[in-house]
């Protein structure tokens, strides 16, 4: 590594996506509550320029209003740049930063469907479902992003389509699971992806979301304001994360499009690689945590407080643990 490379900062790091660091007026959208439907809401943040972080007077849901227009396409960037970012591991000569993360949550899908047709939404590079790969699931995937459902064919022969779930026209009572693992934040109308799950899911189908704690972000802009850095960095995604779920407001949300939580769980923290703060690319493979030791260990006590959050009776939304996940049933048609 050269001196030079060093010197490179977190802002000179090269992403493969669209995203600016600030958005004007007319690049962004209003909206209503995704949950309820209000039109009334308070204010709490803004992030990258216009885009505001509110919180619903109606049913206290935290989502993005306004709101970046067409969000998904941050993710129809430049091939070759998503490419360099993840070649090792194309290559299979390196890790994902996540894996350990992917596999806990399959552990999670195998204990109530260890065999079936499987759909993960939104599957990316393919990161996550290349995981699934040697088991007794027959897989699928939907991917709206041309580069990046190519790249999760051709590196690890996936079959993924390029669509959004709605038109990618698969059948009726069809899959068995359908997994939605960092995904189901960046959907702008939970409504008709919910509707859409529901129409393809069998009745004894499961499906598990994982998603950004709300809470914990909350928690993070009352800390950053107490410190006096709550404008230096971004602290909801807005630009690509829409709603930001509570325990209590996700089971709200799949309660009321259908379907029953049957397990809430608290997911391992994701360890962010930090190689981008000294080469300026790379962000994907595993670092060694003493390069980050800081916050590897804060991430860790702070999903140990999350584990003793949730022994608080039912009805309590944990603010500590940075993610959460629930495994749910359709209910009865």
């Amino acid at each position: 590594m050269t001196s030079m490379s060093m010197k490179i900062s977190t802002e000179e790091y090269i992403h493969g996506g669209t995203q600016k660091d600030d958005y004007k007026p007319s690049e962004a959208e209003s909206c209503d509550c995704p949950l309820c439907g209000g039109k009334d809401y308070r204010k709490l943040h803004t992030e990258r320029g216009v885009l505001g972080i509110v919180r619903c007077d109606g049913c206290g849901i935290i989502y993005v209003n306004p709101r970046l227009k067409e969000p998904e396409k941050v993710y129809w960037g430049d091939a070759e740049t998503y490419f360099e970012e993840a070649r090792l591991i194309f290559l299979g000569k390196l890790p994902h930063h996540r894996d350990p993360n992917y596999d806990y949550d399959l552990r999670i899908v195998r204990k109530y469907k260890p065999e079936g047709r499987f759909l993960d939404v939104g599957t990316n590079m393919g990161f996550f479902l290349r995981r699934a790969r040697g088991k007794k699931w027959e897989l699928f995937g939907v991917e709206p992003s041309p580069a990046l459902s190519e790249f999760a064919r051709k590196y690890f022969a996936l079959n993924v389509k390029t669509a959004y779930l709605e038109n990618a026209g698969f059948e009726d009572d069809y899959f068995d699971i359908v997994t939605m693992t960092d995904v189901f934040e960046h959907i702008g109308d939970p409504e008709s992806m919910l509707y859409h799950v529901r129409r393809i899911i069998k009745p004894d189908g499961i499906v598990l979301i994982k998603v950004p704690n709300g809470n914990y972000s909350l928690m993070k802009l009352r800390l950053s304001r107490l410190l006096g850095k709550s404008g230096q960095y971004d602290i909801f995604d807005s630009y690509e994360h829409l709603v930001h779920y509570s325990v209590k407001t996700l089971t709200l949300m799949l309660e009321k499009h259908g379907f029953k939580v049957i397990e809430r769980y608290l997911p391992p923290p994701v360890q962010i690689p930090v190689w981008h703060h000294l080469v300026g690319h790379y962000y994907q493979y595993p670092s060694p945590a003493i390069l980050d030791f800081k916050h590897v260990m804060l991430r860790r006590i702070f999903h140990l407080i999350g584990r003793l959050e949730s022994l608080i009776p039912a009805g309590y939304s944990p603010y500590f643990p940075p993610s959460i996940a629930v495994v749910a049933r359709e209910k009865t048609r």
